[in-house]
């Protein structure tokens, strides 16, 4: 759901809670250090098959997950409005849809299964730990609520969940105008490389 940024409970395995968790810290931590070679890779790789569908991909995606941090407020309060009245994870899906999207620009599909192979996998993980988190802090109220609203499929609401409305100061607490700026540089950086950019 991303309404936490708190220590999550141990897991078990390598891809217990806590793993994905701190792996999770790290990389948002280096999160621009390791965008780099993410934007080499694909100015080297976006060279065959076109390129909509990956760009209209990521820009759904980055779409639901500035939607998503309008109503976000962190450990305050379980979030029943916007996206989130349709799912409980909706920053999650539209990471996934980011991704996807991006991957798909290479047209290469040794990077796009596993990529979606392993973001299935990790979300997994660290959605489990987290709804643990949320059952602990909100408790009844946070369980009426997974009752009500599904983990990954969109449904819906059969009524109205909250009153909260679209926040900009939620957006901008969340950096989420500078992850969108970031996604539409690197979009039209790409562009540019298979319009005007030729190897050799």
């Amino acid at each position: 759901m991303s309404q936490t940024d708190t220590q999550l409970p141990p897991g078990h395995g390598w891809l217990s809670c806590r793993a994905v968790a701190r792996l999770q810290s790290v990389g948002t931590k280096l999160r621009f250090l390791l965008a780099a070679p993410v934007v080499v890779a694909l100015f080297l790789l976006v060279d065959r098959g076109p390129m909509w569908p990956g760009v209209v991909l990521a820009l759904a995606g980055e779409s639901l997950q500035l939607w998503a941090t309008a109503h976000l407020r962190k450990n305050v309060q379980v979030i029943r409005s916007g996206p989130y009245a349709w799912l409980r994870n909706p920053m999650y899906l539209g990471r996934f849809f980011v991704g996807l999207g991006l991957a798909l620009l290479t047209w290469r599909w040794y990077l796009i299964l596993p990529y979606v192979v392993v973001y299935c996998f990790y979300a997994q993980a660290r959605v489990l730990g987290e709804e643990r988190h949320l059952s602990g802090l909100f408790g009844a109220d946070y369980e009426q609520y997974c009752q009500t609203v599904r983990r990954w499929l969109p449904l819906p609401p059969r009524r109205r969940l909250s009153s909260e409305r679209w926040s900009w100061d939620s957006v901008l607490r969340n950096h989420e105008l500078r992850v969108a700026g970031g996604l539409l540089l690197m979009l039209a950086l790409l562009k540019w490389r298979i319009e005007f950019w030729r190897p050799g």
